[in-house]
């Protein structure tokens, strides 16, 4: 098939070639051409032939066609206007064409060669073979025509002629390598196909042609060597591979064809003469196996072959029988020396010499089975020989070893019963710790105690006898039989030979306390562990089984002890330190002394999940104590190590966010709050503090408030508004108000400036000067230091002095403590006062109850003395102030929203007119209070 392709793109080069040099043919006419009258016509042919190699067709056909209308007689335009149809495949009005243009010259060349294209791709093969002749006519020795009529008899299926032009050319052409080369495609397929017919002796004569074209070929040898080995011709194929071997003397493929057919002559010795110089030969192993070829012919002359022989004609002969049988077992063959036997025993029948020669082939054989089935039956069947009596203990010995391995415990133990009555003395621990182990593992607990006692009387100072039976008690689940025994061993074991046994002991007491301890049975499972620790002292197993089950039988003293003397025996032990810090903690011990243990602990294992979690615990528990002392920085400090270790700990954050509330950083407070975690009991009152906190971070705020009174005996009633700003930074607070009172006098202003500092977590001033022009006090200045102390403790102490409207004159000095108890708080205060040089007093309570924040408040307060408290005398609301009275109150207050709250208060003095000491009235006052944060 390539070599149709071959031609078919030959054919295509001829078409390209002769369109290519039409020009070259037309001036150079074989016959007469009508004369055309364009003067300049081989300069048209060769523009219409650029236009056509250019692409552009049509132009080239416009061009034709109009230079035909000048001479449309023109044999060479007639030409080029059917090469245009050629090249658009319009073959019949290329044959049209071109015939026309023969007509006019029928010397055109160009025209022919383009009719062979047209006639060749219509498949008019005949026609185009017959333009072919008419163009050899006139150029007889052109190959590229009889390349050309090849092809086109190939193409037309006439394979005899294109094959017997092929040789004729070849002839012409003696020099041509490439028709040469097509002669031999030929000749290759002919003998191809010869040969698939099974013709292979006219495969062979061409081969030979073949081979004499071609004897360079190696192809050709193994094609004729193949073909005498196929025709059973082995002399002809070993002569064509000396020959092949004397020009391509390298050659592989020809070496192994040579030692094949020397092999099938058997010719070993010709063979390993000629490969044993081969490296590959002797490296691959070839010359080895002709050796072993060699070897096995010339062993057709041994004796014990013939012997063979003669032994299968009489198979009953006994000297051919011993000889062959000899002479395997010697060449090892194993299998055929037990085939010989077989064949001989069922002739000559069984005897004790011939079992024990196929019980001797067995053992040469490794088969064991059959080894141990044969020592069994020729025992049974000679009792009396003590060899086979020991061979038959080995075989029953092996099999109880095979079924120990394999867990069959019922099997093992009968076959050790069978052994008894045929063993000695060197079989008596075998046997006693089979039965053991078979017992054991079958849970006949009472025969392996049997067992073991037999052995401890055989053996008493064997130490695995006890542990053995401290086993079987532990089985039994007696487990102070089991402790016992053990203990007993190591009593009697030296000291420097406990070491090897204490690991077991450990195991079995692990085990023990273990299974006490999940059962919940902690004070048997202590008990056990007592018992541990006293052979054990410094195991570190049971120490950490004392400590964790003193804490589960809340033991606080004895979890501390032990915990002690974990750490003590392992002061490298994490774990133990972990232990210790639980239970200090439970013990009561100081948050700072568990924080420093577990301090030291977590640097030097930063990394061990328990440690960190219980350095962040000693952390939070310390920062919480801290907190509660009202050293908040501190507080600060432990929780930020704490988070070092565990940066997403919650509840540490929320202890900083405690800790920057009591420091009024509220911003800080409300970020680290906000990390807390309530349950859904805490979420309400939670939101609600955060919503404190976030009122709290506004530095502004403003307050509008208005108090109204009347006497209980008076039904006027009296006003007093006030508006407030508020300035607060981290340490100062200021304050400006501004009181107005209308009364039926007429109107009161009072202006008031207020100042605070908080000096220390401890330490607070304040200070407040007023003025006014009517009924408020006409000037007011007041002081006061507020100390805070442990435990929530806060003590105030002021002086103010004032001058009332009616220019009475007062000096005060105010004690005030106060207490908070979580969410309670109460306050005392006791004033005391100069009153235009006369001693007054009043004492007063309050009492506060928050509820999810400062600002959600419920309020009760109530004073009494010799005049009312100061801030109502600020009001100038009655007159009469050196005399007894008394007042009670409460109140509520309101967190609204993020930065607006509100408070609600009443109260109600009773209080001695003047001049008549028996006369009392009331005073009825409401304060209302709005605050707005920004």
């Amino acid at each position: 098939m390539n070599r149709k392709y071959t031609y078919l793109r030959t054919g295509m080069f001829m078409l390209l070639l002769c369109t290519g040099s039409m020009v070259d043919f037309s001036g150079n006419r074989l016959y007469g051409q009508q004369k055309v009258s364009i003067s300049d016509k081989g300069d048209v042919v060769k523009k219409i032939n650029s236009l056509y190699q250019a692409g552009k067709l049509q132009d080239g056909k416009q061009l034709t066609e109009i230079n035909l209308k000048k001479s449309p007689k023109d044999s060479d335009l007639k030409m080029l206007l059917g090469k245009y149809y050629v090249l658009t495949k319009q073959y019949d009005k290329a044959r049209f064409e071109l015939n026309k243009s023969l007509e006019f010259n029928p010397g055109n060349v160009d025209s022919r060669h383009l009719l062979v294209t047209v006639e060749t791709e219509t498949k008019r093969y005949s026609s185009a073979i017959c333009y072919v002749n008419e163009l050899l006519e006139v150029n007889p020795y052109w190959k590229g025509l009889w390349r050309k009529k090849i092809e086109l008899y190939r193409l037309q299926g006439n394979e005899v002629e294109a094959n017997r032009l092929l040789k004729r050319i070849s002839q012409i052409f003696p020099e041509d390598g490439q028709i040469q080369d097509d002669l031999n495609y030929q000749m290759e397929l002919t003998a191809n196909s010869k040969r698939k017919s099974g013709r292979i002796d006219d495969a062979i004569e061409v081969n030979k042609l073949l081979l004499q074209e071609k004897p360079k070929n190696i192809e050709v040898y193994m094609d004729l060597i193949n073909g005498y080995i196929k025709a059973g011709d082995y002399n002809s194929a070993l002569v064509t591979t000396e020959r092949g071997l004397n020009t391509f003397p390298a050659n592989n493929a020809l070496r192994q064809k040579k030692v094949a057919l020397l092999e099938q002559n058997k010719r070993y010795d010709e063979i390993l003469a000629f490969i044993k110089n081969d490296p590959s030969a002797i490296n691959g192993g070839q010359y080895q196996y002709f050796l072993l070829e060699a070897a096995r012919s010339a062993k057709q002359n041994d004796p014990a072959v013939l012997y063979g022989k003669i032994l299968d004609a009489t198979p009953g002969n006994d000297e051919a029988f011993q000889v062959v049988f000899n002479s395997l077992v010697a060449q090892q063959q194993y299998d055929e020396a037990l085939h010989r036997l077989h064949s001989f025993m069922r002739i000559k029948g069984n005897s004790k010499t011939l079992s024990a020669k196929e019980l001797e082939l067995y053992r040469l054989k490794n088969d064991q089975s059959k080894v141990n089935q044969l020592t069994k039956t020729m025992f049974l069947n000679y009792p009396n020989d003590s060899d086979l009596k020991d061979g038959y203990v080995r075989v029953i010995s092996s099999e109880i070893k095979d079924h120990l391995a394999a867990e069959e415990w019922n099997l093992a133990e009968t076959k050790l019963r069978q052994m008894i009555p045929h063993s000695n003395a060197e079989y008596r621990d075998f046997i006693n710790n089979g039965l053991f182990n078979a017992y054991y593992q079958q849970s006949k607990f009472s025969d392996a105690l049997q067992i073991l006692e037999e052995m401890h009387r055989a053996n008493p100072s064997d130490a695995n006898l006890a542990l053995k039976k401290s086993s079987i008690y532990m089985r039994l689940q007696q487990y102070d039989k089991a402790v016992s025994s053990y203990e007993a061993l190591l009593a009697s074991l030296k000291p420097d030979q406990q070491f090897y046994y204490m690991s077991g002991f450990n195991d079995m007491m692990a085990q023990v306390v273990k299974e006490s301890t999940e059962a919940q049975r902690y004070r048997d499972a202590m008990n056990w562990v007592n018992r541990w620790l006293d052979v054990s002292p410094k195991n570190q197993q049971a120490l950490l089984y004392a400590v964790n089950l003193s804490h589960q039988m809340q033991d606080k003293g004895q979890m501390l002890t032990f915990a002690k003397r974990a750490n003590e025996a392992f002061p490298d032990e994490s774990v133990f330190k972990v232990r210790l810090a639980s239970a200090m903690q439970l013990n009561g011990a100081p948050t700072k002394d568990i924080w420093a243990l577990m301090g030291d602990e977590v640097i030097r294992n930063p990394y061990h999940n328990e440690v960190v979690n219980a350095y962040v615990q000693a952390s939070h528990d310390h920062a919480a104590q801290l907190l509660s002392e009202k050293a908040e920085n501190e507080a600060l400090l432990v929780a930020d190590k704490g988070l070092q270790y565990q940066p997403a700990n919650k509840e540490l954050k929320y202890l900083k966010g405690l800790a920057y509330e009591k420091l009024k950083q509220y911003d800080s407070a409300f970020y680290y709050q906000s990390f807390y975690e309530p349950s859904l009991l805490e979420l309400d009152e939670f939101k609600a503090n955060l919503k404190y906190l976030n009122y709290k971070m506004y530095q502004n705020e403003f307050a509008i408030s208005h108090m109204r009174s009347r006497y209980g005996d008076y039904y006027s009633i009296q006003t007093i508004s006030a508006l407030e700003y508020m300035r607060t930074s981290a340490k100062n607070n200021y304050t400006a108000r501004v009181f107005y009172s209308g009364r039926e006098e007429g109107k009161g202003v009072q202006g008031q400036l207020e100042w605070g500092r908080n000096w220390s977590s401890h330490w607070a001033s304040r200070v407040d000067f007023s003025v006014s022009n009517k009924y408020f006090s006409k000037f007011a200045v007041h002081g006061a230091i507020i100390r805070t102390f442990p435990k929530d403790w806060e003590l105030e102490l002021g002086v103010g002095h004032r001058k009332l409207y009616n220019d009475e004159k007062l000096s005060s000095a105010v004690v005030g403590v106060g207490k908070d108890f979580n969410q309670f708080r109460l306050q005392a205060k006791f004033t005391q006062a100069v009153l235009q040089e006369k001693w007054v007093y009043n004492v007063a309570a309050q009492a506060r109850y928050s509820f999810d924040n400062p600002k959600n408040y419920v309020l009760a307060l109530a004073n009494m003395g010799s005049t009312p408290d100061v801030d109502i005398l600020d009001y100038q609301s009655f007159n009469t102030l050196s005399v007894m009275n008394s007042m009670v109150g409460a109140g509520v207050g309101r967190l609204l929203t993020k930065n607006v709250s509100a408070s609600v208060m009443g109260t109600w003095y009773n209080f001695q007119t003047s001049p008549n000491p028996e006369q009392y009235r009331n005073l009825y006052n409401l304060f209302l209070q709005v605050n707005v944060a920004f």
